[in-house]
């Protein structure tokens, strides 16, 4: 519990800090920093030489964001996202690991580099980047599963999104989001599960803000 208390601590620490560097733009007319919030559905699975089979189980996930408008085309888009994650796996073909069922409680970080084409109110989107994640909680078939697993795990995440500008208050801009993160770090930490990564497309919906 404690080991959990810490990584959220640091977690809302980061987002303090991301807000704390956007509050000096705030006096400016048109600042070029969003606060952002989305949320939506995962299917996650594993994949690795340690898995046999697979298959992907929903979740969900959701958090915030803030977006800097570099230009017109290009900017820069750390996140801090909360994802409950459920996989279904064959980790053994001998059938004593078929079917096992495993959640995953995570908070990541990622980091996108985003693309926009100049075609306002519409506007399409592609982004890449990296993502840093926390796992806090791992259940196997409804059982305590934490030392199974390592706590980190690092992704690459592609995406895209398409905007539409309101304008309308403070609120700027509503989106549809679409991702894939592939997991480039091992999760497992025992036996039948150290070659495992994380593998998860997600849809969201987010909400832009001038701040």
């Amino acid at each position: 519990m404690q080991t959990v208390t810490s990584k959220l601590t640091a977690s809302i620490a980061t987002l303090a800090l991301l807000l704390g560097l956007a509050l000096p733009m705030t006096s400016q007319a048109q600042s070029p920093i969003d606060l952002g919030v989305r949320g939506g559905v995962t299917q996650a699975t594993f994949y690795g030489d340690d898995v046999a089979s697979n298959d992907f189980r929903p979740g969900f996930t959701g958090g915030v964001f803030l977006n800097y408008q570099v230009n017109d085309v290009f900017s820069v888009q750390p996140e801090v996202l909360y994802s409950r994650r459920g996989t279904k796996n064959h980790f053994d073909e001998s059938g004593r690991f078929d079917d096992i069922r495993v959640r995953q409680d995570v908070i990541e970080i990622p980091v996108l580099l985003k693309l926009s084409a100049p075609t306002a109110p519409v506007t399409p989107r592609l982004y890449v980047g990296p993502a840093l994640g926390f796992v806090t909680n791992s259940e196997v078939d409804g059982v305590d599963a934490d030392d199974s697993f390592t706590d980190v795990d690092f992704s690459g995440v592609v995406g895209g999104e398409i905007a539409y500008a309101l304008n309308k208050g403070p609120l700027s801009e509503i989106a549809v989001d679409g991702r894939y993160n592939l997991g480039l770090a091992n999760l497992g930490d025992a036996n039948n599960f150290e070659d495992v990564r994380t593998s998860a497309f997600t849809g969201t919906l987010s909400l832009r803000f001038d701040i």
